[in-house]
């Protein structure tokens, strides 16, 4: 099994150009798309056809409290020609006692506002009450007691949200990449006679294939690891300190992929063929399984089941989980459970076509 393992390491330092590149692929996409953006404003068009315009600008003032949204007065006609021409996705109109959303499409951002908004405006509902029941003019509200809190909860931004999820799905995305082109050499070796002759040598069946996956299976992990790495000390996106769980997610996604792999390579019969159906596989896998966007915004119910028999669902999962939710061992039982038993059942049919087109080739 050591001698399989350090034969194929042996191969990889002196080609590593594959693994090197998508690793590349990795920390440019993204840091264009997450790392270069830092903290965003989300801007929001707002609009009254009933307040007069200073009481239009104390609500602007009241709600630019938060420094996550910037609240810019427009007016209704130029908002819902942005709307309707897909230049905004909503816009937020004031009342004196209440507050209307025109939304022209589905925003991930969305949700957090009408939060943010609904807040805003029940404290003043509630200053108001006090105010006519007591006879009280006008009433400062000051915080007596500063409460500072830091850490990662259930209630992380959206734009945290955003920037985690292209991070853990650009960098699992490359990483099935790097694992299956890799094992096209399985494909090589059974089209040269290799794989053949190692199947009569003195090593067993069980050794060979284990000094093979395992091989895979640590060049996956160290490129997510790498990657992760880098992206922490080079452009500063932090993943926390749950060390242990993000590991356990990295390898169980790795072992699933690396199954994956092994079912492509008992299902197609050249290397070229395989060059063919990888990036159709990946890419697919990834669309599907959220790593280009949120799942929140598909509603279609066929794309969301097949999503959930995608392995790179729950490595996100457990990911976000594990990094933004600070989720235990424990609490990430579903996505380490499900990527499991995908990689036990892919690499049971894997092996087993991988057997049955050696047994053929021999006859």
């Amino acid at each position: 099994m050591w001698t399989v393992f350090k034969l194929q390491w042996i191969r990889l330092f002196k080609q590593p150009t594959l693994l090197i590149t998508f690793l590349g692929m990795t920390l440019v996409f993204v840091y264009f798309l997450a790392g270069a953006q830092g903290e965003q404003t989300i801007t929001i068009p707002t609009f009254s056809e009933t307040l007069s315009q200073e009481e239009q600008s104390d609500w602007l003032d009241r709600l630019n409290e938060e420094e996550t949204f910037e609240f810019i007065e427009s007016d209704y006609e130029t908002v819902y020609e942005d709307i309707r021409m897909n230049e905004r996705a909503f816009a937020l109109g004031l009342e004196e006692d209440r507050y209307q959303f025109l939304i022209g499409r589905e925003d991930m951002e969305i949700s957090t506002l009408i939060q943010y908004v609904n807040q805003i405006y029940s404290e003043e509902q509630r200053l108001e009450q006090v105010s006519e029941s007591f006879g009280i003019g006008e009433i400062n509200v000051g915080s007596y007691i500063l409460v500072e809190t830091t850490g990662r909860t259930e209630a992380a931004s959206s734009n945290e949200i955003y920037r985690m999820a292209v991070v853990v799905g650009m960098s699992l995305y490359f990483s099935v990449y790097s694992i299956l082109y890799l094992m096209t050499n399985l494909v090589e070796e059974k089209q040269t006679g290799t794989w053949q002759r190692l199947i009569f040598s003195p090593l067993t069946k069980t050794r060979l294939y284990a000094g093979q996956l395992l091989h895979y299976m640590l060049v996956g992990v160290l490129q997510i690891t790498l990657a992760l790495l880098i992206l922490r000390y080079l452009v500063g996106i932090e993943f926390g300190t749950n060390y242990l769980e993000i590991g356990v997610i990295i390898i169980c996604f790795v072992f699933a992929i690396v199954s994956l792999g092994m079912l492509l390579m008992g299902l197609v019969g050249s290397p070229q063929q395989l060059q063919v159906v990888i990036p159709i596989v990946a890419t697919s896998m990834a669309m599907l399984g959220g790593a280009f966007w949120p799942l929140e915004v598909v509603s279609n119910r066929i794309l969301l089941f097949l999503a959930e028999l995608m392995p790179i669902k729950y490595g996100i999962q457990g990911m976000m989980g594990a990094v933004l939710q600070d989720r235990t061992l424990s609490q990430l039982l579903e996505p380490i459970g499900a990527l499991i038993l995908t990689g036990i059942i892919l690499m049971g049919v894997g092996i087993n076509l991988m057997e049955r087109v050696s047994e053929n080739q021999s006859i």
